[in-house]
Parts: C-alpha cells; sequence; structure tokens
C-alpha cells in the first residue's frame, strides 16, 4: 500500500484520537558524485565499475584526505556508504604494499560481523592479500595465533583490545606494519564509555610507538555538533572532518504521535507501549517490513510478546515478530539479522542495539517507541530506513514525560536545530586511575610519558597507586604489582568498578554496574529475555552477584531512589540573574523501594533493603534568592512543591542541552539547604568523578531554563501531570509538587 493512502485510512479510522500531531515529507535528494586525485590499484577500479558504483562526492573528498596521510571523520548521515571509504583506502594500501596491516574497531559484534563480510568481498578482488579476520572474545584459540602472524586486517572492539593489550608482545607482526585504525560508529563512543575508550586509544597508540608504527585515524559517525574537538578528544590527534553528504535518497514520510487522553481532566494519557503495539500491527497488516525501537530491553522483549499475541488473536503468523538486543548469544543475533536482511522475517524490536549501521537491507518503517534521548540517536535510528530510492515511514511515539512532549510542541527542534555536543571527559580521576594502571601493566611508564599523555593529573595519580602498592619502581619505569590484571577488573561501560554478574540456574546471563543492579537486579526485580521472565531471588552485594530464576509473570518492576548532596568544592559560579554553581559533590542515593507495574498501572510497591550508593560526582546547582522564597512563602504559597516542579521539569529537559541518557543524571532539590540555609536544585553526574554533563548544563542553563518555563506554561494540565512536572523516577512519589509555584519561580529568575 502506497504511503499516502496509508495515512490517510489511519486518520480516519474510527479508533483514531488526532494521535498524529505532526506530519511532514523529507523530499528525496538527487546523487552528487566526485573525482579522485589519485588512481586506485587497478583490481579495486575494475570492481567498482563492474559494481556499477560511482564515488558519491563526499566519498571521493574522504578518499583524497587519507591518500594525503590525514586523519579523518566522516559526519555523513546513516547509509551514505561510509564503509566503503575506509574499505578501498585499506584494500589499496594492501594491494600496494603486502606488509600493510589495518585495525577496525567497532562498538559491537554486529557491526564487526557485517565488516567482515565486506572486506572478504575486497579479498576476493585482491586474489587473498587483504587476508581479513575477526578477533576478539568469540574467536577460538587455537585460531588467535595464525590471525595474528597472518591477517592484513583485524576487526574487533574496544572490549577486546582493552583485554589484548598487555599482550602486545604476541602483535609484533601486526603492530610494527599498522598503518591504519578504523573506527566506526565514534559518536558511540561518548559519555562514560567514550571516557573510557579515549584513554583505551591513548595506551593503543603507546604501545604502537613502542614498536615505530604511525597509523592514520579512519573515523565515521553520526552528524554531531562538535566533531572536530570530540574526535581529537577521542584519539587524541588533530583530524579532518568531512560533512557534505552527496549520498541520494528516497522521499521519507516523518510522523509524530502522541498518544491521547484517557480521561476529560486531560491528566492521563494512554500508555505509550500500548500505542507502539498497535500500530506496529497496523504496519504488519499493510505489508510494512518494520523496525521498532524501544527504550529499554524490557520493552523490547514485551513489545515483541505482545504485538505476537496480537497476530495470533488475528490468526496471523506471529513469527514474523522477533526481539533484538544487546546479551542475546552471538549465532542468535546472526540469524535474527540475516532473517530481517533477507526479508524472512517483517519486524524487529529492538533496542538500540540495530540503530548503528549494520546491513539490515531495506525496510518499509521504522516505529521509534520514544524519543531515544539525543537528536542523533533519533536520526540515526530514522535513518534506518529510506536507504534507497524506495519511499519509506518513520514514525516516533511520544512519551509522557516532559522532554518528548516539549518535543511534539516543537518538532522544529530535531528537525532544524543543530545536534548535540558529543562529551568526553579526559579528566574523571576514577577513569585515568584505572587506565594508567592498565597502562603500567602493559609496559613499564616513564615519568616523561605520564607527563605527556596525563600531565600533572596523571602524576599525581601515579603517586596514589605508589602509595596504595598497586604500582612498583623499576629500572623502566612504573610498572603494575597488582595482584590481579588490571584490565581483567577495569570495565569500559562505567566509572563504578564493581561488576554484578546475574545468573540464571547457574549459567551468566549479563553483567552490570552496581547502580544498574539497584535498578534493575535486586531481590524481587524481574528481568526478561526473549519473552521470558526471571525472578531475582537474590542480589548479592558482598559476592557480586544476582541469582534469578524463570517464573511467568504479567507485570515488571521499577526500583524508586532519594539522594542527597553534599558540597565539597566550588569550581565555578557565575550570576544570570540568580547565582549559579558548578562543582565537586558528593552524592547519596538511597534505593529504598521498587514498584510492580503492568503497563502503566502500579499494581504494588514493595520495600527495599539495599546499602546506600554513595560517590563523588560533578554538578550544577541553581540558587534561588531569598527575596523570591520570601515571597513565595510571604503569600502562603507552596514552596516546597514549587521546587520540587522545578527541579524534575529541568532534569526532565536536560538531555536536549547534553548528549545524555536519562540514567546518567540525577538531582535533587532543597527548600532549605542544611549548610546555608538557601534554597538549592541540583543536577549530578550519575558517575563517579563526572563525566561533563553538568559542567555542560551550567553552560547552557539560562536557555535550558527559558525551555522549561516554556514548556510548563504551554502544558495543558492545571495541576501538573507527567507531561509537565511530574518524574516516574521520584523516589518521593511526586509529593509535594506544585506547577503554579514552579512557573512563578522560573519566572521570577529569568527576569533581568
Amino acid at each position: 500500500m502506497e504511503i499516502e493512502e496509508f495515512l490517510f485510512n489511519m486518520e480516519n479510522h474510527s479508533s483514531y484520537r488526532q494521535q498524529m500531531i505532526f506530519k511532514t515529507a523529507i523530499p528525496a535528494k538527487s546523487a552528487k558524485y566526485g573525482n579522485l586525485d589519485f588512481k586506485l590499484e587497478p583490481e579495486l577500479t575494475d570492481w567498482l565499475e563492474q559494481k556499477q558504483l560511482k564515488l558519491y562526492s563526499h566519498q571521493a573528498e574522504a578518499l583524497n584526505a587519507i591518500h594525503k596521510g590525514k586523519n579523518v571523520v566522516i559526519t555523513t548521515p546513516t547509509a551514505s556508504g561510509k564503509t566503503l571509504i575506509f574499505s578501498l583506502s585499506v584494500a589499496n594500501a594492501i594491494a600496494r604494499k603486502r606488509a600493510v596491516t589495518a585495525l577496525f574497531l567497532y562498538p559491537t559484534k554486529a557491526l564487526a560481523n557485517d565488516q567482515l563480510k565486506k572486506l572478504e568481498e575486497l579479498n576476493e578482488v585482491l586474489n587473498g592479500r587483504l587476508r581479513p579476520y575477526i578477533y576478539d572474545g568469540d574467536t577460538p584459540s587455537r585460531q588467535r595465533p595464525q590471525i595474528r602472524n597472518f591477517a592484513h586486517a583485524v576487526i574487533s572492539n574496544p572490549y577486546a583490545f582493552h583485554q589484548y593489550l598487555d599482550w602486545h608482545q604476541k602483535w609484533d607482526r601486526f603492530f610494527r606494519n599498522l598503518r591504519f585504525i578504523v573506527i566506526d560508529e565514534a559518536h558511540q563512543y561518548r559519555g562514560v564509555f567514550g571516557s573510557n575508550v579515549s584513554q583505551l586509544i591513548r595506551r593503543l597508540n603507546r604501545i604502537i610507538n613502542h614498536y615505530g608504527a604511525l597509523p592514520q585515524y579512519i573515523l565515521s559517525s553520526a552528524t554531531i555538533n562538535n566533531p572536530t574537538d570530540f574526535i581529537t578528544k577521542l584519539i587524541g590527534k588533530p583530524v579532518e572532518v568531512i560533512k557534505d553528504d552527496g549520498a541520494e535518497y528516497g522521499i521519507k514520510h516523518l510522523i509524530l504521535w502522541n498518544p491521547p487522553y484517557i480521561n476529560r481532566y486531560k491528566l492521563k494519557k494512554r500508555s505509550p507501549h500500548q500505542e507502539t503495539r498497535d500500530l506496529l500491527v497496523q504496519y504488519l497488516k499493510a505489508d510494512y517490513q518494520t523496525l521498532c525501537f524501544t527504550l529499554s530491553r524490557r520493552m523490547a522483549e514485551l513489545v515483541s510478546m505482545w504485538v505476537k499475541q496480537d497476530l495470533k488473536h488475528h490468526k496471523l503468523d506471529y513469527e514474523q515478530v522477533m526481539s533484538y538486543r544487546a546479551g542475546y548469544r552471538p549465532l542468535e543475533r546472526r540469524e535474527i539479522e540475516n532473517k530481517l536482511r533477507n526479508r524472512e522475517i517483517q519486524a524487529v524490536v529492538s533496542t538500540n542495539a540495530l540503530e548503528v549501521g549494520i546491513d539490515i537491507g531495506n525496510l518499509d518503517a521504522v516505529l521509534l517507541s520514544g524519543f531515544p534521548g539525543t537528536i542523533i540517536s533519533t536520526w540515526q535510528q530514522m535513518g534506518r530506513v529510506g536507504r534507497t530510492l524506495r519511499p519509506s515511514l518513520a514514525t516516533l511515539v511520544l512519551f509522557e514525560d516532559p522532554l518528548q512532549q516539549f518535543l511534539g510542541k516543537h518538532p522544529d527542534y530535531f528537525l532544524e536545530k543543530n545536534p548535540e555536543n558529543a562529551i568526553i571527559d579526559l579528566h574523571n580521576p576514577y577513569i585515568l586511575k584505572g587506565h594508567i594502571l592498565c597502562a603500567a601493566a602493559e609496559l613499564p611508564l616513564t615519568l616523561n610519558e605520564i607527563q605527556q599523555i596525563w600531565g600533572d593529573q596523571g602524576k599525581i595519580i601515579a603517586q596514589e597507586l605508589r602509595q596504595e602498592e598497586l604500582v612498583k619502581i623499576v629500572p623502566a619505569g612504573l610498572t603494575s604489582s597488582s595482584p590481579k590484571r588490571p584490565a581483567s577488573v577495569i570495565s569500559l561501560n562505567t566509572a563504578f568498578t564493581d561488576i554484578i554478574e546475574v545468573l540464571i540456574q547457574g549459567s551468566l546471563l549479563e553483567t552490570m554496574s552496581i547502580p544498574q543492579a539497584y535498578r534493575e537486579a535486586h531481590d524481587g526485580a524481574i528481568l526478561i529475555h526473549q519473552g521470558e521472565t526471571y525472578l531475582v531471588e537474590k542480589l548479592d552485594l558482598k559476592r557480586k552477584k544476582a541469582i534469578a530464576s524463570p517464573i511467568e509473570v504479567d507485570y515488571y518492576t521499577d526500583a524508586l531512589s532519594t539522594s542527597e548532596v553534599t558540597v565539597l568544592e566550588t569550581l565555578l559560579s557565575k550570576d544570570i540573574g540568580f547565582p549559579l554553581f558548578f562543582g565537586e559533590v558528593k552524592v547519596t542515593e538511597e534505593y529504598h523501594s521498587f514498584r510492580k507495574k503492568t503497563y502503566d498501572e502500579v499494581l504494588e510497591i514493595l520495600p527495599l533493603n539495599l546499602p546506600s550508593l554513595t560517590f563523588i560526582t560533578k554538578a550544577l546547582w541553581i540558587e534561588i534568592p531569598d527575596e523570591i522564597v520570601n515571597r513565595i512563602q510571604h503569600d502562603a504559597l507552596d514552596f516546597p512543591g514549587g521546587i520540587h516542579a522545578m527541579e524534575h521539569a529541568t532534569i526532565a529537559l536536560s538531555p536536549m542541552y547534553a548528549m545524555c541518557d536519562r540514567w546518567d543524571i540525577g538531582g535533587t532539590s532543597y527548600p532549605c539547604f542544611p549548610v546555608d540555609g538557601k534554597a538549592k536544585v541540583f543536577i549530578y553526574d550519575g558517575f563517579p568523578g563526572g563525566i561533563g554533563i553538568s559542567e555542560q548544563l551550567f553552560k547552557k542553563c539560562d536557555s535550558l531554563l527559558k525551555n522549561v518555563l516554556d514548556h510548563v506554561k504551554e502544558c495543558e494540565c492545571k495541576e501538573g501531570c507527567p507531561s509537565c512536572v511530574q518524574s516516574p523516577k521520584c523516589g518521593n512519589e511526586n509529593f509535594p509538587l506544585d506547577k503554579s509555584v514552579a512557573i512563578l519561580m522560573l519566572e521570577e529568575l529569568l527576569k533581568k
């Protein structure tokens, strides 16, 4: 069915409740081609002609820059042919000089397998000279020596090379001849993960320099607002940005879908999960092959299960729907990817695990169940359709939270505005400490190296490691004396050092950080895998294990917490009509209870008995001037409810200004801060040491609060609802809250 006809039928169906609040068509785009300033090897030129591949303008520009020896990052949209750029660069260099090697790093194993297929095709073109292999945790031990000694192109991931660097002697031949390091989907390396990977790359550069190589970096990324600064921080080297896209695209119909209110007081909307469920069924009935993105692993499993039930009820093939997320076995993921690519199944419900550019064929529709948190991720996910000149459909189902309702009223925000800045923190002491210890285990560290790579902060951390007897001095420098291999205990995914193993009937299901375990693997929590539900019977923090068992339930769980903040040091302050501060704080989070929920209905609230989670991080805090507080209290208005509502709304819209997930930040408010009696609102980074989120918000707080005020005033409710000032994360059950006082307070703060 034609998409225009399909949308017309939906809008005129008896069940339609004006959910389609925005509709537009992004026009098709013609191709723009370019030329090379050099000649590819004849085999590759012939291959391009046989495949009838003409180089887009950005592909030719990037290949020319790489040929001149520059480090390059390509920031064009999804499906613009970025893979061909680095594949051709590597293949051409190896065709000219057999000894050349190249390292390809991918954030996921799915992408690594996808790249292997493309390099294997070029390997045939070069009569076996490319020799591409995947080398990661799934590679059999017996094959590893042969790959290290034979491969010219090694495909891996940061997690694997984090473990391999202290065995660098085994990579002697490969490192000595290393000409290229390719990093795909570089925008994925942001926040805590990116801050860790940036230190891993510095360790990798150090090892490569030891073997006398000086490779070029070739990176690809989604469109971000600060590519030069971000990539330079990531790899520690200058880079040239290629951003003008020459690829062609078909027309894309873009829909914003807002669930309807379910009562006349406009206090509650229908569940967005149920709207997603119904939409996906409609897309499948229209024979649209669809990829549905959800915001959590739990919802990927639930939506898939619900849609299968609906299809079965309508006597349709429910086996045409599968779920997909991180944590599945590699063979299971490959099978789902291949079935989608070959159109053997009609729908996949996925987390953002399929957001990145693995080839999954030419889909008809993409359905986003909730704003994925950033403009970048939104366009990445919507970019999974429209990869050819065929028309496509992209739908964003809005949740009830303030950020998503703001976007519903201001669609130009992600249609016209620049994407966010990608954040990396090169100075988080908790992250640095782990990587300096790893570096000392890989190759003795000299004071000059420490100063050159990590500066004065590195020297201080090295001294701390000496005092803790984790490193010792040898003639060549500092080396590790840790009782454990540092790489085995340092995680790339967190600044928290403790990791929890989730065990089901004695088998490892997954691992998670302590805060994630507090949220998802506490006693009584429900875990879901491929539609199967598991009950967490015991979270053993001493043994760092969560024990779970299979169970059939029709609910899921949410943990609730409250937090206390202590200011340790004020680092920055300014007056923007009110006092604003940034600094170091100590956060104490108390996970006190959890809810059992079905859809959006709370079934039961049960207590939790978990020790406090305490860490030192960075925060910004807004100080409410006494004259505003006194005026509100003089009028006998609910000041505690107003500052609490302001806190919720400000935290909710913060991801617009700092590329982060809602779990990456926390916050709390004080009508009367214990130390000085001032009213304050805190927003803090949810990781030890901080990763730059609150600092970014400090710089943009004035603009943030203006949008918060506009949104709260625009909301149709009278007393406050989940679309403006209520928070699903609130450990105080959204009490007290006063929307009108929050508006009054924001208006007073923003008067200049």
